[in-house]
């Protein structure tokens, strides 16, 4: 009985071993795991929350999830090595990043953890270590890779009309004609001219064309528009040079003044048609965001212009004429950083510059259904935007597009979702 009770408390110590001993380590190796996850994780959500890759922030935030999930200390991560370490720079040996300065893929190796396993003693086995790997990726946001995107389908036609792209790329839906004097010249490293379709053979292009390219989906889907709560602006009639920000309804007009200087702020406008300024208006607004959309006639309100089944509805809009000009500066802080006129998705109305009038603006102008329409010697002469629109259209001798595009001064994308890709 002695003999039998012997070797059967050697496999009772056995199959405690397996029970406790391994349950215990695959436990700690599991809450390893989640503790890599959740520190790849934390890593990519803030490597970019300052518009910028900032690899100091995001390492940090991997060392803090690793210390509250599973107790990771500093100097556990001094010890730690990696011998798969990505190739960028990393806070630490076991923190590490695929590039040093635009990187998209954070790995997280948590510091081995020796586990006691005190029944397995009986069969040789005094510890387990477990650890946890896991990768994490997110796309950096900010710049968009067309500085002019039109998105409509169909033919663009400038006709006569020049546009000229420094620093950024053309990107066009549809096909592009031109008639002889027409052009598009964009200039910078690696920029393009990006056209789906096909191109006339008429016109001044350069660089060469590429045509037959893939669709182009709106680079500023994203946006959220209206681009902050109107909850707090006032409805104003008259002037927009003495009423200030505030929301418009079918009375925008700079004309009581020669000479107009609006104050910063949100301007919202709603209508359904342009309003149109002529003579010798100049107005000119820094830290303004010009916001355009449809009104609720009944309740005398702005709202959002309706899809009406993809064709849309006329909201409002502008036109320039004769020596008016308009001169925009986005704000440079705050919600509305970066972004200069902007046209609700569904609004289908045109935004135009005739005669002598000019839009030298620094800022995001976006109509993602409208159209920017230049006519006579309507032109844009110091323009720094991103410019989406769905037509960009041109009549005349002389009418110009004209953009020096610089990333800083206009709407920064936000980073992509961050997602585990290990």
């Amino acid at each position: 009985m002695a003999l039998i009770v012997a070797m059967l408390a050697v496999v009772l110590f056995v199959l405690c071993a397996f029970v406790v001993d391994l349950g215990n380590a695959r436990d700690q190796r599991r809450q390893a795991q989640n503790a890599a996850d959740a520190a790849a994780l934390a890593a990519a959500n803030v490597l970019y929350a300052s518009g910028t890759s900032d690899i100091a922030a995001a390492t940090a935030a991997a060392k803090a999830y690793a210390a509250s999930n599973f107790g990771v200390t500093s100097a556990q991560w001094a010890g730690c090595v990696d011998s798969a370490a990505l190739p960028g720079s990393s806070g630490t040996p076991c923190i590490s990043f695929n590039s040093a300065t635009s990187p998209t893929t954070v790995r997280v190796v948590i510091p081995t953890k020796r586990v006691a396993t005190p029944f397995a003693q009986v069969i040789g086995t005094s510890s387990v270590d477990v650890n946890g790997i896991a990768q994490a990726t997110v796309q950096p946001g900010g710049r968009v890779e067309c500085g002019l995107c039109v998105t409509g389908d169909g033919s663009h036609d400038i006709q006569n009309g020049n546009i000229t792209i420094s620093g950024a790329s053309a990107y066009f839906n549809g096909s592009l004609d031109a008639n002889q004097n027409g052009s598009v010249v964009v200039t910078g490293e690696g920029s393009r001219i990006s056209i789906e379709g096909s191109v006339s053979p008429k016109g001044t292009f350069s660089p060469t064309p590429s045509t037959s390219q893939p669709h182009i989906p709106d680079p500023l889907a994203s946006l959220t528009l209206p681009p902050r709560s109107m909850a707090d602006l006032h409805v104003v009639s008259g002037s927009a040079c003495l009423g200030g920000p505030g929301i418009y309804l079918d009375s925008f007009q700079f004309s009581q003044v020669s000479d107009c200087q609006l104050a910063p702020g949100l301007y919202v406008l709603a209508g359904s048609g342009q309003e149109r300024e002529s003579g010798q208006t100049r107005v000119t607004a820094h830290g303004v965001t010009f916001f355009f959309t449809c009104k609720n006639a009944t309740a005398h309100t702005a709202r959002a212009c309706n899809s009406n089944g993809g064709s849309g509805e006329q909201g409002a809009g502008f036109l320039m004429t004769g020596n008016a000009s308009l001169t925009v500066t986005a704000p440079t802080s705050g919600e509305l950083q970066g972004l200069a006129i902007l046209s609700d998705r569904n609004n289908t109305s045109t935004f135009g510059f005739r005669g002598n009038g000019s839009d030298p603006s620094t800022g995001t102008i976006y109509a993602a259904s409208g159209t920017l329409d230049y006519r006579g010697n309507g032109s844009g002469p110091a323009l720094d935007s991103l410019t989406v629109v769905n037509s960009l259209t041109f009549s005349g001798n002389n009418a110009s597009f004209t953009s020096q595009y610089t990333q800083d001064n206009n709407y920064q994308l936000p980073p992509g979702k961050p997602y585990l890709s290990r």
